[in-house]
């Protein structure tokens, strides 16, 4: 019955522990993915080590076996974090702004409070029941609550020193999670060689010798010198050197705060941006130009890094590109808006990319908080503007040339208006396509008038090839028509002339005219006659005339006379 009442808030406990991890951690990767910077998934990957040694510490009732299986998983993930900015490029949103950074630093210096509180508070409970807290739980969340620390250090350097420290607390951070995990793996890889009766028989996940040294109980000093004299037996409170440190610590620790409060008066102006003077919460007339630039400290002055020459885009109609086919039935852009065009009778889906730089840095920082946010609510006004006087078949055809023209210059005009200090350097249009709900639909629409153009221009080739054929068909009957007349009139003067032409014979000799055309008559009409007719001498005293009479032919008698 003890151990149950002994249990029941050490699970507690742990439970807290573990949902303060899961929140850091989480904390973490969200901001990963809004700002794309390196050290919050080097950040990330340390919360989930922690996490995963308070999971394992949770269920130690499972076999060995299974327990090194979830280890070996967990570190896996872990190991994975640090790189996922580079493993999943897609689910990153590459915006750094002074306002995300701004919330980072509130979340991490709360984190760091409560972490800190929270290894306070379970030391407290360790010292009255020592069972109750792992022993590696305390050095670890201290470990945590020092990482957001310093993360809040660097995010407020940042944002009012212009110094870029991210890389650096990056670079430290993946290399503790490196030397937590190594440490762990060589703690489990001499296990396996320790004799069995030294085995412990519920080995801690993730015990660590350092930590415990450097964030243990007594402070981090106190816990490294006490872990040095157990393991060398050095006293380090009898050598010179630590009484040399303790009289120095104090004057060393104010000539370097001194030293970093007098760096907030010096500022380097990279060759591709601006500098702006805030003195006394006043900005300067005129911009910097690159270079060194000495100032006020902080607070009374500090200079504020304006890139001038950076190119930086904005979306109106969608938030970010999925880099996926660009199908109109398929959605490739996440956070597509759709858009009334016309007359208010038809939506499309218009993705209109707007590339801008600073082109007045002053004015820039002075005219308005988030310039970003100003100038993508004066492009959807204007974008607005242009939807209602262009069609839908205009955007996706014949007017994209002319709308984004209007766009970039009206764009232009509003921010000159109200100075906000930005060029419009390109406005474009990426992507205009109906609604994906209502795609198919719409592509059948486009199928029957493709199909109405068609059969359109069918009808049209055909009312020309007839036209062209009836044209050559009434040709050749005129001409055929033409010929037939010419001759036939030609043929019809001919018999004429022919039958008039022995006219002048008969009227010159009438009687031989007569004779000649009988005999030629008869000579044509009886050339084939194979009869023999005997004409007697007294018919009208002519002589006998045989008709047919061949005397070549044998068997004949001679004609008589």
């Amino acid at each position: 019955m003890a151990n149950a009442v002994e249990t029941s808030p050490t699970r507690g406990l742990v439970l807290a522990f573990a949902l303060v991890f899961t929140v850091a951690t989480a904390a973490a990767l969200a901001f990963a993915r809004q700002t794309g910077l390196v050290v919050f998934p080097a950040l990330a990957g340390l919360g989930a080590w922690t996490l995963l040694v308070t999971v394992i510490g949770l269920v130690p009732v499972l076999p060995f076996r299974l327990r090194g299986v979830l280890a070996t998983l967990g570190t896996l993930a872990v190991l994975a974090l640090p790189a996922s900015t580079h493993l999943f490029p897609a689910f990153i949103h590459a915006g750094a702004t002074e306002a995300a950074l701004q919330l980072a630093t509130v979340v991490a210096a709360v984190l760091a409070f409560g972490l800190h509180f929270l290894a306070t508070y379970g030391t407290h409970v360790a010292r009255a029941t020592p069972a109750a807290v792992p022993p590696a739980l305390i050095p670890l969340t201290r470990l945590l609550a020092a990482a957001h620390a310093l993360l809040a250090a660097v995010l407020l350097l940042r944002l009012y020193a212009q110094r870029n420290g991210f890389p650096a607390a990056a670079l430290a951070l993946n290399v503790v999670t490196g030397l937590l995990i190594a440490e762990s793996l060589l703690h489990a890889i001499a296990r396996l060689y320790q004799p069995a009766r030294l085995r412990s028989a519920d080995s801690a996940f993730g015990r660590s010798v350092l930590l415990p040294a450097l964030f243990g109980e007594r402070g981090p000093l106190r816990s490294l010198a006490a872990t040095l004299e157990k393991t060398f037996g050095v006293r380090l409170a009898d050598t010179w050197l630590v009484g040399l440190a303790r009289q120095l610590a104090a004057p060393l620790v104010l000539l370097g705060l001194l030293g970093v409060w007098l760096s907030t008066a010096v500022t380097r102006v990279p060759v591709d941006s601006r500098g702006v003077l805030v003195q006394r919460g006043a900005f300067a007339a005129a911009a910097l130009p690159p270079g060194l630039h000495l100032h006020a400290p902080w607070p009374w002055a500090r200079l504020v890094v304006v890139p001038t020459e950076r190119i930086r885009e904005l979306s109106l109609g969608f938030e970010r590109d999925l880099a996926g086919p660009v199908l109109w039935t398929e959605k490739h852009f996440e956070g597509e808006q759709n858009l009334l065009v016309g007359q208010g009778e038809e939506l499309l889906t218009i993705n209109v990319p707007v590339h801008y730089r600073v082109r007045d840095a002053v004015a820039y920082l002075r005219r308005a908080g988030d310039a970003a946010a100003a100038l993508e609510a004066l492009g959807y006004r204007e974008l607005l503007a242009l939807t209602a006087t262009h069609s839908a078949f205009g955007f996706m055809t014949t007017d994209r040339t002319e709308i984004t023209a209007k766009l970039r210059t009206n764009l232009q005009a509003a921010v000159d208006r109200l100075g906000l200090g930005l060029e419009i350097v390109f406005v474009g249009l990426k992507d205009v396509h109906p609604p994906v709900a209502v795609a198919p639909a719409y592509q059948e629409v486009i199928s029957a008038e493709e199909q109405r153009a068609a059969l359109a221009d069918h009808a049209r080739t055909y009312a020309v090839q007839a036209t062209a054929a009836a044209h050559v068909s009434a040709t050749q009957l005129r001409l055929q028509a033409e010929t037939a007349a010419t001759e036939r009139r030609a043929r019809a003067a001919g018999e004429a002339a022919r039958f008039l032409a022995p006219l002048a014979a008969y009227r010159a000799e009438p009687g031989v005219f007569t004779t000649r055309r009988r005999l030629e008559t008869l000579e044509a009409t009886l050339g084939d006659v194979r009869q023999l007719v005997l004409i007697p001498p007294q018919l009208r005293g002519r002589a006998n005339v045989f008709f047919g009479f061949d005397p070549a032919s044998p068997g004949m008698p001679a004609p008589a006379r």
